[in-house]
């Protein structure tokens, strides 16, 4: 075949996966910019196009929406008994809650959120340090189960000793089950694992990539960092397993991180989420009562669970935010390790910095991933004309994922401030009501602050090279 023939077949081929493809694009009906940008990607990027859909681009939701309904269907009656059986209170008997406290509530719950619990105990861990020593111990005094679901588990010199510590935990008779994504623990193999299961415990990894599966996809990744001990204390946060969670690990000066240990009510709505996603991975039931049991409410913390991920069609985590943001009075705080807002969180931002409402946003300044960075900065200059004020740290890299409303409303978990997180991942973020735990987030963040640097429309200007990159990446925004 010359080359001229070698062209002109390769040419039809790449306009037949055109055809193909972009019909398959549009009936998916995304954002029409990440519509536009994926039928762009695989017209002009022959080849190299259409393998980036199938890779990131493919989110098969309707076939894993089965598999996950079915999951909850199988669990459904035993979760409805555990919920009449622990007679969640009505979260106005957890202390003073305002109308628009209530109204959050409410709206989150229609988004399938958990029911707001009050009783709680909710602890901000807001280090890597601190989160591992808390962790530690609550796996120490475990005495029924330790269940753990991360999307980064490394067996490291942070995560040997807790793995150590999971396998004497087995081998004591205390049930272990450990989950970890199949991406983000890359690195980890069955034979890496297998002390554990010797010992009596067990793992799974969530979504194995497998390409001759119908089921794999790069996308679709439990990003959910859970741990829930004996039913009654649970952790969850920005903090993985791995040595960088504690200091940065070589790659950065510092590691900023936000997690939250809570003993009480709220500590099943997490072992909930596990439940399901461990039954959607092996098939097994954890509803048993031994699972869930009767709690006794600690202090005043009324705390919602909610769980958001490509299984549902609410977006519940982002719906939660933008409520909470709209109806701000006095300020908005956001901590966020990756920003790339859509269109509604960002004109949520602009029109209630305009209003008169404090808005500050913390990001990162520096970051490990180039393109989520320049895209995210892009939109800097139309937050600040809007009235906004940003601040990048500079004290290492900043990985905590939390924000406080008008000192009453606040949330601490997984999801970032990206599309990624609102849509393709599955992610789990607690809301705390109240003015202790906004209290102490506000706190930190004011604290941060010290160690970053404010962002201003002029410095942010000056460099006209950086400004050309930066909107270069913004184009790629909708696929991020």
């Amino acid at each position: 075949m010359t080359w001229a023939a070698l062209s002109l077949a390769l040419t039809l081929v790449h306009w037949a996966i055109v055809a193909l493809l972009v019909p398959r694009v549009v009936a998916e009906r995304r954002e029409s910019a990440a519509t536009l940008a994926w039928a762009l990607a695989i017209g002009f990027l022959p080849y190299v196009g259409p393998l980036a859909y199938y890779a990131i681009g493919v989110t098969r939701l309707r076939r894993r929406r089965r598999r996950r309904d079915r999951a909850r269907r199988d669990l459904a009656p035993g979760l409805a008994g555990v919920r009449a059986r622990l007679d969640l209170k009505d979260p106005r008997r957890g202390g003073a809650l305002s109308a628009e406290d209530l109204a959050l509530m409410r709206a989150a719950h229609t988004l399938q959120a958990a029911p707001p619990t009050p009783g709680n105990r909710a602890d901000l861990l807001v280090n890597g340090r601190a989160t591992f020593a808390a962790l530690t111990a609550a796996c120490e005094g475990a005495r029924t189960f330790i269940h753990l679901e991360y999307y980064i588990f490394r067996l490291d010199a942070v995560g040997r000793p807790l793995f150590d510590l999971l396998c004497r935990k087995a081998r004591a008779g205390v049930e272990v089950r450990l989950l970890v994504d199949a991406v983000g623990s890359w690195g980890l193999s069955a034979a890496d694992l297998a002390p554990l299961v010797a010992a009596g415990g067990r793992f799974a990894f969530f979504a194995p990539v497998n390409p001759f599966s119908r089921l794999w996809s790069l996308n679709l990744r439990n990003h959910r960092k859970i741990v829930v001990v004996d039913g009654n204390t649970a952790f969850t946060g920005g903090v993985n397993v791995g040595e960088e969670y504690l200091s940065g690990g070589g790659e950065f000066a510092g590691w900023r991180d936000t997690h939250l240990a809570i003993e009480g009510p709220a500590a099943a709505a997490l072992e909930e989420i596990f439940a399901e996603d461990w039954h959607f991975t092996c098939g097994e039931r954890l509803v048993d009562a031994r699972y869930f049991p009767e709690v006794e409410a600690r202090d005043g913390t009324c705390v919602q669970i909610v769980a958001s991920g490509p299984d549902s069609e609410w977006e519940a985590i982002h719906r939660a935010v933008f409520a909470a943001v709209a109806t701000a009075r006095e300020r908005v705080w956001m901590t966020t390790p990756y920003f790339v807002p859509d269109p509604a969180l960002r004109v949520a931002l602009e029109t209630t910095a305009r209003r008169g409402v404090d808005v500050r946003l913390l990001l990162p300044g520096v970051s490990d991933h180039f393109l989520v960075y320049h895209a995210g900065r892009s939109f800097y200059p139309e937050l600040l004309a809007a009235g906004c004020r940003l601040y990048e740290y500079s004290a290492g890299f900043l990985h905590a994922k939390s924000a406080t409303v008008d000192r009453r409303w606040s949330t601490v978990g997984s999801a970032n401030m990206d599309r990624r997180s609102f849509t393709l991942n599955f992610e789990a973020n607690a809301i705390l009501y109240g003015a202790g735990p906004a209290e102490a987030l506000e706190r930190q963040f004011e604290l941060d602050l010290t160690r970053a640097r404010p962002v201003t429309l002029g410095s942010h200007y000056r460099n006209r090279r950086r400004l050309l990159l930066e909107s270069v990446c913004r184009i790629l925004a909708p696929l991020l």
